[in-house]
């Protein structure tokens, strides 16, 4: 797992997977090069469920964003009622204790298909970093399709194949 600092505002960028393994309570050990990338002061984190079988982990920054974007009234329809009851709804503060640990509540745990003393994988992802079960990690990947080669064209645009590089004499 690796991560990029970026603006202060925005916060850090998550990428790259490591293995860890949860405590007999059900406990995380967050890793240095993630807690480095956060002031001590703002060790506040929100752990959420996600769409696919997953767990997000929010560092404050991002948290707020996702609020924001979501927005912190009765939604207006049915769809977004069910995402704040999702993300909001199925979420909780965890704060890493002096060993950097941090408590996963059992009813997400449940969600993501994982348990105490079980291994995970972190996912770093953007803004935020996914816990995920192996089974459910494996099942996801194993799931890409067409819809995530369009969206990967939408993002970076219409690229060309380039030309065969022609040989000389």
């Amino acid at each position: 797992m690796q991560s990029l600092a970026s603006d202060a505002m925005e916060g850090p960028t998550y990428f790259g997977t490591t293995e860890h393994t949860l405590d007999e309570k059900g406990r995380l050990i967050l890793p240095g090069h993630i807690l480095d990338l956060v002031p001590k002061a703002e060790w506040r984190f929100f752990l959420s469920a996600g769409l696919d079988r997953c767990l997000l982990l929010h560092d404050l920054h991002g948290w707020n964003g996702l609020v924001q974007r979501l927005g912190q009234g009765v939604g207006a329809t049915r769809a977004h009622r069910a995402l704040l009851r999702r993300f909001l709804g199925h979420s909780a503060e965890v704060v890493p204790d002096n060993a950097r640990r941090i408590r996963i509540p059992d009813p997400l745990l449940k969600y993501a298909g994982l348990a105490a003393s079980q291994s995970l994988s972190l996912v770093g992802a953007g803004r935020v970093l996914e816990l995920w079960s192996s089974t459910n990690l494996d099942k996801s990947l194993s799931e890409a399709g067409a819809d995530e080669e369009a969206l990967f064209a939408s993002l970076v645009g219409n690229i060309k194949p380039s030309a065969p590089v022609a040989q000389g004499p």
